[in-house]
């Protein structure tokens, strides 16, 4: 649905967004059960799908805030899954460690 081409405008995706179709699947949602390393699958657990046409707000836009659990909560259940786990701090397996630093960012 989208050009994959950057034009210099890092807001053109407000305007894509006017031709994303009304009751369009956006993602499919994969988790796994538990990490690869030690046999975790990976499976669909949903569909996020529009429930009629993408519609902006002055509160969706500014104020619209999606909670994420922590991760911390899910190894206090499974902590045998903790040396499999990334650590977002500088030092750990963050994935992202390597960029943040060539950005000079820590």
């Amino acid at each position: 649905m989208f050009t994959s081409k950057f034009n210099g405008n890092y807001m053109q995706y407000l305007d894509d967004l006017t031709h994303v179709p009304a009751n369009a699947s956006i993602y499919d949602v994969y988790a796994r059960d538990k990490p690869s390393q030690i046999g975790g699958q990976l499976k669909k657990i949903g569909t996020l799908q529009l429930s009629g046409k993408l519609q902006k707000s002055k509160f969706g836009d500014e104020n619209l805030f999606i909670r994420h659990q922590y991760m911390d909560d899910d190894l206090k259940l499974r902590p045998e899954w903790k040396p499999y786990t990334g650590s977002y701090k500088l030092g750990g397996k963050c994935p992202y460690e390597a960029m943040l630093q060539e950005l000079n960012l820590y």
